[in-house]
C-alpha cells in the first residue's frame, strides 16, 4: 500500500530486533521494512520530511534512488525480507509512505522470494494529509505541501500500470464493498467495524480556498478522487512526471539536493544501527600533522577508527560522500580522510559529528610538501616534479598547471565547505567555518593543540588521551617557525615567492587569524 504503504502482516511468535515498534506492542514484521526505508533517507542525506533532488557524483545527472538503493543495499534488503517474513505462508502486507521512493525495489525482492505484490495507492484530501502533518510534526501549510507534492509526484511516477487507487474516505464509509471490488478478502462486516476507525478530523479542518492549493495536489485530487477501485489515472502520471522534474529544478536551484557515489554492493552493512551516534572526523590536509593526529585516533579508538578517501571534483565539495560513508559504516566511531570535505549541516538528532582540522603556515606547508614528494617513492606528478627542480622550480611548476589548487588557497577552500556544500567566495566561507568550527589546530602549536583536542573528545569519549607523538614528520630541527620561514622564502626567488604570496593570501589571512583565536600554549 503506497501513500499509506506498509509489507506485513501481525504474526505470532518471537519478535525480530527488527520489528519492535509497533505503537500498540503488536509485533508487526514491516517494522523491518520501515526501518530500512529510514534508514536509506538518512544515509542518502535525507528524512521522511526532507526528500532532496540526488544526484550522481560522477555526471551530476539525475539519479533514480530506488535502483541506487537496489544496488547499494539489495543483499541487506532480501535479509530484512527474509526475517520479517520466515516461514509466513500467508499474504503480507507493507505500508509506509517512504515506499513512495523505495517501492521498485521491494516489490522486485517480493517477487524474487515467490510473492505477487499488489500495489494500491491510498488517496486522501490533501488538505486532511496537511492538517495531520500540522498536528502531529507541527509542520506549516508550505512545508507540509511541499512534503505531499514531494511524496504524490514519487508515489505516481514508481506506481505499477496494476496499482489501483483506493479512496481513504470511501474505504471507512463501506469496506467491505471496497476490499471485494479489489478481489481481496474482506472479513466480516463486523470485525472490519473494529479495524476501520474513520478520523474524527473533519470538523477542524481549515478552510483553504482553491488557488491556495498548489496546483499539482488540486488537480491530482480531483483525479484520484474519482478513480476509487480503479487504475491509476494516466493523466495523474503525467502530471506527476511534469511535477518531478520542475521540483527537480527548483531543489538545485535553492541548493536542496544530495549527490551520491555509484552504487556498489555493500555487503557488511548493518541493518540495525544506533539511534544516536558521534563521530570524530579528521579531515586531514596534506601536510598539516595528519599522520600525528591519526596515530593518536588509531591509538585511542583501535579498531573503531578507519581511514578512507573519497573522488574529486576539482574542487568542489564532496561533504555528501563523506556523510554517507559515516552513516553507512556505523562500526567506526573515528574517520580520517585526506580527501573527504564534511559541511557543519549535515549533523542531526541522530548523528553528531565531531571535526578535527589542522592549520598550518601555508609557506611551510608548501616547504614540507616539496621535502615529501621528492623523497618519496612514487610517480605521481607531484613526485616527478619534485625530483625534477628546486624548491623554487617545483613551486613555479604547480602553480604554472591550470586547475592546481594544491598551492592556492588550498586550506581556506578545504574550510569553505565546513561552512556551505557550494561556495562561491573562499574567503567569506572559510571564515565563517573558523568561527564556526568547534576545534581548530596549528601545526606550529602541535603539543598546545593536542591538549585542546582531548579537553574536545572527552566530552564524548571520557577515556580518549592525547600521547606525545611525531609521525611523518620533514622537518625534524628545533628552529622557530620565524627561522623556518624566512629560510623557505629565501628558497623561492622573490618572482615565485611574491606569486605563491598572492596565490595564498586567503590561506595567510586565514591562518593568522586562527592563531588569534587559538594563541600558542
Amino acid at each position: 500500500m503506497a501513500g499509506a504503504l506498509r509489507f506485513g502482516r501481525s504474526q505470532p511468535g518471537e519478535a525480530s530486533p527488527l520489528a519492535r515498534d509497533a505503537a500498540d506492542g503488536v509485533f508487526d514484521p514491516a517494522a523491518a521494512v520501515m526501518r530500512l526505508n529510514d534508514r536509506l533517507l538518512q544515509l542518502a542525506g535525507g528524512r521522511w520530511d526532507k526528500i532532496p533532488l540526488w544526484l550522481q557524483w560522477e555526471d551530476f545527472s539525475r539519479v533514480d534512488f530506488a535502483a541506487w538503493c537496489a544496488g547499494f543495499i539489495g543483499d541487506a534488503a532480501g535479509r530484512v525480507w527474509d526475517e520479517a517474513f520466515a516461514g509466513s505462508e500467508d499474504d503480507v502486507v507493507c505500508h509506509d509512505p517512504r515506499l513512495a521512493l523505495t517501492l521498485p525495489m521491494w516489490s522486485q525482492l517480493a517477487s524474487s522470494r515467490g510473492y505477487a505484490p499488489q500495489v494500491l495507492l491510498v488517496h486522501r484530501k490533501p488538505v486532511a494529509v496537511m492538517a495531520s502533518l500540522s498536528r502531529h510534526h507541527g509542520l506549516s501549510f508550505a512545508r507540509a505541501a511541499d512534503l505531499l507534492a514531494d511524496y504524490w509526484a514519487e508515489m505516481l511516477c514508481r506506481a505499477p500500470a496494476d496499482a489501483r487507487v483506493i479512496g481513504w474516505e470511501r474505504f471507512c464509509a463501506d469496506p467491505v464493498a471496497t476490499l471485494e471490488g479489489l478481489g481481496l478478502a474482506a472479513g466480516t462486516p463486523e470485525t472490519l467495524r473494529k479495524l476501520v476507525r474513520p478520523s474524527a478530523q473533519t470538523a477542524s479542518l481549515g478552510v483553504v480556498p482553491p488557488p491556495f492549493m498548489p496546483e499539482f495536489l488540486r488537480e491530482c485530487d480531483a483525479l484520484l478522487s474519482s478513480a476509487h477501485g480503479a487504475a491509476v489515472p494516466q493523466e495523474a502520471i503525467s502530471l506527476a512526471g511534469r511535477c518531478l522534474k520542475e521540483r527537480g529544478d527548483q531543489k538545485q536551484l535553492t541548493g536542496r539536493t544530495y549527490l551520491l557515489a555509484q552504487a556498489r554492493s555493500v555487503p557488511t552493512f548493518n541493518v540495525i544501527t544506533r539511534r544516536q551516534r558521534t563521530v570524530v572526523l579528521h579531515c586531514h590536509i596534506f601536510k598539516n600533522a595528519g599522520s600525528s593526529v591519526d596515530e593518536l585516533l588509531k591509538r585511542n579508538f583501535g579498531k573503531r577508527w578507519t581511514e578512507v578517501e573519497f573522488p574529486g571534483r576539482g574542487g568542489f565539495s564532496n561533504a555528501d560522500l563523506t556523510h554517507s560513508f559515516i552513516r553507512t559504516f556505523d562500526q567506526y566511531d573515528a574517520v580520517s580522510t585526506h580527501t573527504g570535505d564534511w559541511w557543519l549541516g549535515h549533523d542531526d538528532a541522530a548523528l553528531s559529528v565531531r571535526p578535527i582540522v589542522f592549520l598550518r603556515h601555508p609557506i611551510l606547508r608548501i616547504r614540507s610538501a616539496y621535502a615529501f614528494e621528492r623523497r618519496q617513492d612514487a610517480d605521481t606528478l607531484g613526485a616527478r616534479l619534485a625530483k625534477q627542480h628546486d624548491f623554487s622550480g617545483y613551486v613555479k611548476a604547480r602553480l604554472d598547471i591550470p586547475g592546481d589548487l594544491a598551492f592556492r588557497n588550498y586550506q581556506a577552500r578545504r574550510f569553505a565547505a565546513f561552512e556551505d556544500r557550494t561556495y562561491t567566495d573562499v574567503r567569506s566561507a572559510a571564515f565563517r567555518a573558523l568561527e564556526r568550527l568547534p576545534f581548530v589546530g596549528l601545526v606550529e602549536d602541535f603539543a598546545g593543540a593536542s591538549q585542546r583536542m582531548e579537553t574536545y573528545l572527552k566530552q564524548d569519549f571520557p577515556s580518549f588521551e592525547a600521547f606525545e607523538i611525531r609521525a611523518n614528520a620533514t622537518d625534524a630541527s628545533h628552529a622557530s617557525v620565524a627561522d623556518k620561514l624566512e629560510r623557505a622564502l629565501a628558497e623561492l626567488g622573490a618572482e615565485v615567492r611574491e606569486r605563491v604570496l598572492a596565490e595564498n593570501a586567503v590561506d595567510l589571512a586565514l591562518y593568522e587569524a586562527a592563531g588569534q583565536k587559538y594563541p600558542a600554549s
